[in-house]
C-alpha cells in the first residue's frame, strides 16, 4: 500500500481502488466519521464505505476520481454540499452530535478589549439551535472535497454534526471559516454558487446569521487541535499567529469586512463590524486573504 498525505489525526494508504484509513486515538471522531458516510452513501457524494473495524479505528473506502478542478468549481462544491445536507432528517436525531450552538459572551469581552462600543449590536447576537438536521460535513474544506464529471464528493468526515447547512455553505462568503487556507470567492462566482445550492434544496432563505456565526465564534481562529476551550477571542487582543495562510487577525479583519455590509438584515451588527474594522485597522497590520483557492501542502 502507498502512504498517503494526511493530517496528523489520522493515517491514510492507497490500495488499488480503495483507500484505507485510520484515525488516530480518537474513537469519537472514527464512530462520527464512519456514521456520517454510512447516512451520506445514497447521496452518491461520499465514497463508499467497504469495510470497518471498530477496535483498530480503521476503514476502507471506495477510492474517489479526482480531476483537476477550474475556476467555477464553488459551483459544484455548493451542489455537492446541499446533496450532503439534505441526507439526514429528524428521524435521524441522536445519530451524530448536535451543531455547536455559539455563545457571544467572548466576542462581546473582546469587542469591549478594544474599547469599541457594542451599540445595540447584542440584541441580534442572541443564538439558539436551529433545530435542523441536515448532515453537516464539519470541515468542509479545500483539500476535503474532490472533482470528477459526477461533480463534487467529500472526505473527512470527523467533524460530521446535524444542524443547520447554511452554516458551511456560508464557507463561501465568510472565507472557510474552519479551514487552513482562506480565501475570497469573486462575487460573481459566489452568487452563482449559492444560487445552485439553493436550486438542489428547493428553497432559498437569507445567508446573513450564519455569517455572524462564524464571525463571533473564536474557535474559527485555529485548527481543530486547539479548539479545547480556551479563548482564542481574549487571545487576539495581545497577540497573533499564523495558521497556514494567513494569520488570526487577518481572518478577523476580513470576516468583520462580510459582517459589515448587512445593513438591511443585521443593522446594529453591521454598524459593530464597521467600528470594529476601523479600530482593528488602527492598532493592526491588516493581512492579505488570498483571492483564489490554495492547496494545503
Amino acid at each position: 500500500m502507498q502512504r498517503l498525505k494526511s493530517g496528523e489525526r489520522s493515517r491514510v494508504w492507497a490500495d488499488g481502488d480503495r483507500i484505507v484509513k485510520q484515525v488516530v486515538g480518537d474513537q469519537v471522531a472514527f464512530e462520527r466519521e464512519v456514521t456520517a458516510l454510512r447516512l451520506a452513501e445514497h447521496t452518491g457524494v461520499v465514497p463508499r464505505v467497504l469495510d470497518v473495524d471498530h477496535e483498530k479505528r480503521t476503514v476502507v473506502l471506495e477510492r474517489l476520481r479526482s480531476d483537476p478542478f477550474g475556476e467555477d468549481w464553488v459551483i459544484a462544491y455548493a451542489r455537492g454540499l446541499a446533496r450532503l445536507h439534505m441526507a439526514t432528517g429528524p428521524e435521524h436525531a441522536g445519530l451524530l452530535p448536535r451543531q455547536a450552538v455559539p455563545d457571544p459572551v467572548p466576542f462581546l469581552r473582546f469587542v469591549r478589549a478594544l474599547e469599541v462600543e457594542v451599540g445595540g449590536a447584542e440584541a441580534e447576537l442572541v443564538f439558539e439551535d436551529s433545530g435542523k438536521f441536515d448532515l453537516l460535513h464539519g470541515d468542509p474544506c479545500p483539500g476535503n472535497d474532490m472533482y470528477s464529471p459526477q461533480g463534487a464528493r467529500f472526505v473527512d468526515f470527523e467533524g460530521a454534526a446535524l444542524g443547520d447547512g447554511l452554516t458551511e455553505v456560508v464557507y463561501l462568503r465568510i472565507g472557510f471559516p474552519t479551514c487552513a487556507t482562506v480565501s475570497e470567492t469573486p462575487r460573481e462566482l459566489r452568487e452563482a454558487a449559492e444560487q445552485a445550492y439553493f436550486e438542489e434544496r428547493g428553497f432559498t432563505a437569507g445567508l446573513e446569521d450564519a455569517c455572524v456565526r462564524w464571525f463571533v465564534s473564536g474557535d474559527a481562529l485555529v485548527q481543530r487541535a486547539e479548539r479545547d476551550g480556551t479563548d482564542h477571542l481574549a487571545r487576539v487582543v495581545d497577540e497573533d499567529w499564523f495558521w497556514y495562510s494567513t494569520t488570526a487577525r487577518g481572518r478577523l479583519m476580513f470576516r468583520a469586512r462580510v459582517v459589515a455590509t448587512f445593513t438591511e438584515t443585521h443593522p446594529e451588527m453591521s454598524a459593530l463590524a464597521a467600528r470594529l474594522l476601523d479600530r482593528m485597522g488602527q492598532v493592526w497590520e491588516p493581512q492579505p486573504i488570498d483571492t483564489r483557492r490554495t492547496h494545503v501542502s
